[in-house]
């Protein structure tokens, strides 16, 4: 399955946060900095025992051929993840989501300069639409992805199943290219 969009860069950056291409030696850093259990607070799936895990669940994701996951750095320090998502069902546009930042950055305002990185590049390359999603019980995800600008789409039943073993329900958010 080919990439729909074919994005002009693996690496994206502002001047203090930088996004690049997972690539499995940056599992290690990735692992330590999203091992607090409030990361995984809303991931559907349980937190990984190590980080050759993590880099087997990554790995996984992405040769699916529908997820592009990013490493996030702020300067030097890997600080989280986030990935696109595309679905060949709605072929026009692709999911941000797959995102978790360790908390020592919570409220800095990291996810927002990532995500701007990822929308200003997906847009470029021709996407029509972006979507964001997030369990209805994360309003701190919530307040985040409303802060980007996207129109909130309300609640509806998803096809995720937590951990608990109930289906989860998610709202949903799309961003419409700027005019």
């Amino acid at each position: 399955m080919k990439w729909p969009l074919p994005l002009s860069h693996d690496r994206l950056d502002d001047g203090a946060v930088s996004l690049r291409s997972y690539e499995p030696g940056d599992a290690e850093e990735l692992y330590s900095a999203l091992c607090d259990d409030r990361v995984w607070e809303h991931i559907p799936r349980t937190a990984p025992a190590d980080f050759g895990t993590l880099d087997a669940d990554i790995g996984a994701a992405v040769a699916s051929g529908t997820w592009l996951t990013f490493t996030v750095r702020r300067e030097r320090t890997v600080v989280g993840r986030t990935s696109l998502i595309w679905d060949p069902a709605e072929p026009g546009g692709v999911e941000i989501g797959g995102t978790q930042f360790t908390p020592a950055v919570w409220g800095t305002g990291i996810n927002g300069r990532a995500k701007t990185l990822l929308i200003r590049e997906v847009f470029a390359n021709g996407a029509e639409w972006i979507r964001f999603r997030t369990d209805e019980r994360n309003l701190r995800s919530a307040a985040a992805i409303r802060k980007l600008g996207a129109t909130d789409l309300g609640v509806r039943q998803d096809t995720i199943v937590r951990r608990d073993g109930s289906t989860r329900r998610s709202r949903f958010f799309r961003l419409d290219p700027p005019e």
